[in-house]
């Protein structure tokens, strides 16, 4: 994963960054509650696909998603040192090839891809193996690791003056060990009261896995005092059962599955990331055999959109914007691609030939509803 995220943050940087385009204005009749957006992950790495992306962001969407999942760079955060080189240039980038006048979501996590375990050494730093394994033996809530954390944090706050910060992706993971999950929810209790003394203005959340685990849900409601907003993270194709051929119409998510999220505590929601398959998904290491398909993706964003409606959501963030087929074959030549990476692969708005998808048309609509 550190190889792949380290090539895709490093062909940003070469991209050609000029992306003016001109559009006719249309005026929309209706209104929405709710700011629109996905993240800049492109179809392929490669200067078209880039293009693309934030061809898309730039024209139908008001806010863009800045991910980072690359681990922490700990050393250098610690003592304010000049960071990676790499991460210097995926913030220069991604500033260059964003239109101005979007909102930002800066989302940073904390934790591993499997998030039940601290985030490891950020993958393309130069501190010594040694130096970096003497912070990955540092608990969770060690002062010095909360210290780097905020650090590096506020200097991608610097970077990108968000207007909302997600400081702790997928924090509620039922597979999260009880005596750790202590140690984290201390961490994230310190990290969100010095942000809070620094950045006021600004909401902070953290955002939870959204599917009907009971430890899930229980670890949830253990963070609500160290969040602004409910932030979910849904892909219920991954877990909703409607039919013993893996059939994923999502009419067949059960009743309040949202719902009992964005009800757990008076505050806002957003959905922080969301996504739904497009076509079949068959990984067998992740014992996934699941039917998809666009009517079942346009009826998914319909739902989430009338949730955000009728919940008053603060926006809602689609994982990424056309399928990535090409991409994930152009990995698994290069001997970097991975099965985790196919799970959202057919989830875009536009097919992997360019076509646009049902979905995408739905979301186009959306878009040029006017921003209450």
């Amino acid at each position: 994963m550190k190889k792949i995220i380290l090539y895709f943050s490093c062909i940003f940087f070469f991209i050609n960054c000029s992306n003016e385009k001109d559009e006719d204005v249309i005026v929309p009749v209706e209104t929405r509650n709710f700011y629109m957006g996905v993240t800049p992950w492109p179809g392929n790495f490669n200067f078209a696909d880039l293009d693309i992306a934030y061809d898309f962001i730039n024209n139908y969407c008001d806010i863009v998603s800045h991910h980072f999942d690359e681990g922490i760079p700990y050393e250098e955060a610690f003592n304010n040192q000049a960071m990676p080189t790499e991460l210097q240039q995926q913030v220069l980038f991604r500033n260059i090839k964003t239109n101005n006048d979007k909102k930002v979501l800066l989302s940073v996590s904390a934790l591993n891809l499997d998030r039940n375990q601290r985030a490891a050494y950020y993958n393309t730093s130069t501190v010594s193996a040694n130096l970096q394994q003497q912070w990955m033996n540092k608990e969770f809530n060690d002062p010095t690791v909360i210290t780097a954390y905020i650090n590096y944090l506020n200097y991608l706050i610097a970077g990108f003056q968000p207007d909302y910060i997600n400081f702790g992706v997928e924090s509620n993971v039922e597979s999260f060990d009880a005596a750790e999950f202590l140690k984290y929810k201390d961490f994230l209790s310190q990290v969100y009261a010095s942000l809070k003394n620094s950045h006021p203005t600004i909401p902070l959340f953290i955002s939870f896995i959204t599917d009907d685990s009971v430890q899930g849900f229980q670890n949830a409601t253990q963070l609500l005092p160290y969040t602004d907003m409910i932030g979910l993270s849904a892909y219920p194709f991954t877990s909703i059962n409607g039919s013993l051929s893996g059939e994923t119409n999502p009419n067949t998510i059960m009743a309040n599955y949202f719902e009992k999220y964005i009800n757990m505590a008076n505050k806002p929601f957003c959905f922080a990331e969301t996504a739904y398959i497009a076509e079949d998904l068959v990984i067998p290491a992740y014992g996934l055999n699941k039917q998809g398909n666009q009517e079942w993706q346009k009826s998914y964003l319909q739902k989430v959109l009338d949730l955000c409606q009728n919940y008053n959501a603060e926006f809602l963030i689609w994982f990424c914007s056309k399928d990535y087929d090409e991409g994930n074959l152009y990995l698994q030549q290069q001997g970097l691609y991975f099965d985790l990476l196919a799970i959202w692969q057919d989830t875009g708005l536009i097919d992997e030939n360019g076509n646009q998808r049902l979905s995408y048309e739905l979301w186009e609509n959306w878009s040029l509803k006017t921003k209450n």
